[in-house]
């Protein structure tokens, strides 16, 4: 490696004035040749896999919640451009295997994220999908992870390259997220639980009608606790907790109305 960069200077001081294009080629190999000789078996390797994968998901779903085209699935690549890698990791290939477990992450994060942005504001929303994302990322850790601990810091850990975001927070805001889709779960529940009793009621089936508002009652408070719950996380959340906040409240204001639209 040492020779390659004494070749190349020797090169670059007898080029004079050529041209930039001609400079970026040569720099380009000497960094191609870095990279070769990275060990992606190697422990540290894995190591770093293991430790970028979970922020690449967290950073990865919270874009995805935000933005339903997935135009990010496409080039998960961009994360490298998003995330800095932690000071902490010194070794080459342990911070190689960070950019591979980031882009893992990310590009399950998204589509996950994306489904889980449905669930928080439509009844659309794919389940078993999002199931499917969470068994795909489980299945990179238990490949790199083994029995490695990540060792980052939460609150040191920048998901950002502004370092506005932490690690902590966005984990913050993916539980807001969480709350907010199951919300909109319980006050979708809560709709149909109120049209039901309606029918009954217009059967004259009385009894069979208050079931159903009492059912439905229970449901719309969970939507209210539930929101409750999403806004406890909005502090440490930050900025990327605040659309979760709005489905939240969202949800839980359309169970209210379909109680008070009941007769509640």
């Amino acid at each position: 490696m040492t020779r390659q960069i004494e070749r190349t200077a020797t090169i670059m001081r007898g080029m004079g004035a050529a041209s930039l294009a001609a400079i970026v080629l040569l720099c380009a190999s000497i960094v191609g040749t870095a990279v070769a000789f990275a060990d992606r078996d190697s422990p540290q390797f894995h190591r770093g896999a293991c430790e970028g994968s979970y922020p690449g998901w967290l950073r990865g779903v919270v874009d995805g919640y935000h933005d339903l085209s997935l135009s990010s699935v496409r080039d998960p690549s961009i994360v490298l451009r998003v995330v800095p890698t932690p000071e902490e990791l010194t070794s080459a290939d342990e911070r190689l295997g960070y950019g591979e477990g980031l882009k893992e992450g990310f590009r399950l994060g998204v589509s996950y994220g994306a489904e889980l942005g449905r669930a928080a504001r439509t009844s659309e929303a794919n389940l078993e999908i999002m199931q499917q994302y969470g068994t795909q990322l489980t299945a990179f850790a238990k490949i790199h992870c083994g029995e490695l601990i990540p060792a980052l810091n939460w609150d040191t850990t920048f998901m950002n390259t502004a370092r506005t975001s932490t690690l902590a927070g966005l984990h913050e805001a993916f539980l807001a997220m969480s709350l907010a889709a199951t919300a909109n779960q319980q006050a979708i529940e809560t709709e149909k639980l109120v049209r039901e009793g309606q029918e009954a009621e217009a059967k004259g089936e009385r009894e069979t009608a208050a079931k159903y508002r009492e059912t439905a009652e229970f449901t719309a408070q969970m939507a209210a606790d539930l929101a409750q719950m999403a806004r406890s996380h909005a502090a440490a959340g930050r900025e990327e907790a605040v659309q979760a906040i709005i489905d939240a409240e969202a949800a839980a204001e359309r169970a209210k109305k379909a109680l008070d639209g009941a007769g509640r």
